[in-house]
């Protein structure tokens, strides 16, 4: 099967500040990953910054958080799983 990026079709053209393509940029190295997915990650979720490098993250914070808890109160521990896996909708 074909990589996720290479199914894309359409280019566009697209003016920003330096800033701006420098965060792009430093976002991709970091990650390891191509500007361009970076670009498409931020215009596919505009209205938060809940992306999926930062919930998964926060999934791994959850699930420590989760593993601590059990020792000491099972209930509460399956209620903070239940919730965390609530918020894993984009």
């Amino acid at each position: 099967m074909r990589n996720k990026e290479d199914l894309k079709t359409v280019r566009r053209t697209v003016l920003m500040t330096q800033s701006t393509a420098d965060d792009i940029d430093r976002e991709a190295e970091e990650r390891g990953i191509k500007a361009n997915s970076v670009m498409n990650e931020r215009l596919d979720h505009p209205e938060r910054d809940n992306t999926p490098a930062k919930m998964v993250e926060f999934q791994n914070f959850a699930n420590e958080a989760v593993h601590l808890l059990a020792q000491h109160s099972p209930d509460e521990a399956k209620y903070l799983e239940t919730r965390a896996n609530k918020l894993w909708t984009f």
